[in-house]
């Protein structure tokens, strides 16, 4: 398996783990954070409960971003056909 794959495996991973968070509360991923860079979500600092799920929910937001960061600079690197063509199962006459 290529770095490109075990990669693309690992963020398809973490954008299960994010769609979790994104249906219990409603927004997507990049607008929770866009609003935790923001400050706009102070008012739930107080509330113990919210702060775990908001910390961990960021956590593994900035992990994807990593990620994907890394995932584009490899795809960059090495032509998405030759990545296909790497990935086809053998055709057997």
């Amino acid at each position: 398996m290529t770095t490109l794959n075990v990669l693309l495996k690992d963020i398809l991973q973490l954008e299960t783990d994010l769609s979790q968070f994104e249906a219990r509360f409603g927004v997507k991923s990049q607008d929770f954070y866009d609003a935790m860079m923001r400050g706009d979500l102070e008012e739930f600092d107080a509330l113990d409960n919210y702060r775990m799920v908001f910390i961990e929910w960021l956590a593994l937001y900035e992990t994807w971003l990593s990620f994907d960061n890394k995932y584009r600079q490899l795809v960059a690197l090495q032509p998405v056909a030759i990545q296909i063509k790497a990935n086809l199962e053998p055709v057997y006459a």
